[in-house]
């Protein structure tokens, strides 16, 4: 597979070697950044920093359809339009090993080596897949993010490796207006106020409402870590684990204690997304349910996720 080099800027959005006669509707149809752009003459066919007009509803829908184009179109590695959902990294689980049984019986033994083979091809594939997705997204990138995203930290690095999931988060970082130029500080402070501030709309279903807000967390812990977690609650974790004991009364050792500490910090976690869940929820639909949650909790009834 040929692969356009990730450093390939986007296709000129008034056209390469374009006449004197060329006329400001044809112009416009071409550069996303033309007043009176829209879907049908091209508002979606790029992605835009901030600065450009860029917004995360804008990336919302190019990802749609971005992922739509993969699962219809593309031959291999479909599994990567994941990716663009859950900005996560996808892998495939290989083959469980055979047992001692299993490896006396011929026949097991022969499929066994099939599903590996199959599960080597299927890799390949993914990683292709992965390398094209970032090239086909760095294409679509106006010059502008472009610049924006050679100047994060770690770029080349990432660049080399076709690091898909990096750029995805780093666009949507920079198209929520999360990055360098702004201080540190200010930037967190942005992202959590855009968490905090989230409603569903009456129109919206929960899929997109959570998804929506998830995206936003994502943001925002790619700074700061966990959502919700802070210092005094990492103080509770660290005296719960160093009371727990073993069966014969033992302290545990430090390779069991952290995890243990990561599976509280994930769990505090999911419980702050669900109370934030709950929070920006409709308040035409779920004002009951807040309402009868509040009155519980000033009851000492904890009925809170």
């Amino acid at each position: 597979m040929t692969l356009t080099s990730p450093m390939t800027p986007p296709p000129n959005p008034t056209g390469n070697g374009a006449s004197s006669s060329t006329s400001t509707s044809s112009r416009q149809k071409q550069n996303p950044n033309a007043r009176g752009s829209n879907v049908a003459n091209g508002k979606y066919q790029y992605i835009r920093a901030a600065s450009e007009g860029g917004d995360k509803r804008m990336l919302d829908v190019i990802f749609e359809r971005l992922r739509f184009t993969i699962r219809s179109e593309w031959t291999e590695g479909q599994e990567v339009a994941k990716i663009l959902e859950t900005f996560e990294d996808v892998t495939l689980t290989p083959p469980r090993r055979l047992t001692d049984d299993e490896k006396d019986d011929d026949l097991m033994v022969e499929i066994w080596k099939e599903d590996v083979k199959q599960h080597v091809s299927e890799r390949r594939a993914l990683s292709r897949a992965k390398e094209k997705l970032y090239s086909t997204i760095w294409k679509m990138m106006t010059k502008v993010l472009q610049n924006k995203v050679t100047g994060q930290e770690g770029f080349i690095e990432r660049s080399e490796k076709s690091d898909v999931v990096w750029l995805i988060i780093t666009i949507r970082e920079l198209v929520t207006e999360f990055d360098s130029a702004t201080p540190e500080i200010l930037s967190v402070g942005d992202a959590l106020e855009k968490i905090v501030s989230y409603r569903q709309t009456e129109t919206m279903d929960n899929a997109d409402y959570v998804k929506n807000l998830l995206a936003l967390i994502k943001v925002y812990e790619q700074y700061c870590g966990p959502y919700g977690f802070h210092i005094m609650e990492l103080k509770r974790i660290n005296e719960q684990i160093a009371e727990a004991v073993d069966r014969d009364g033992n302290p545990y050792n430090d390779e069991v204690q952290e995890v243990a500490r990561n599976a509280l910090i994930r769990e505090f976690r999911e419980k702050a997304i669900a109370m934030q869940i709950i929070r920006g929820a409709c308040k035409r639909r779920y004002s009951g349910l807040k309402k009868n949650l509040a009155t519980d909790y000033g009851l000492k009834i904890d009925k809170y996720p």
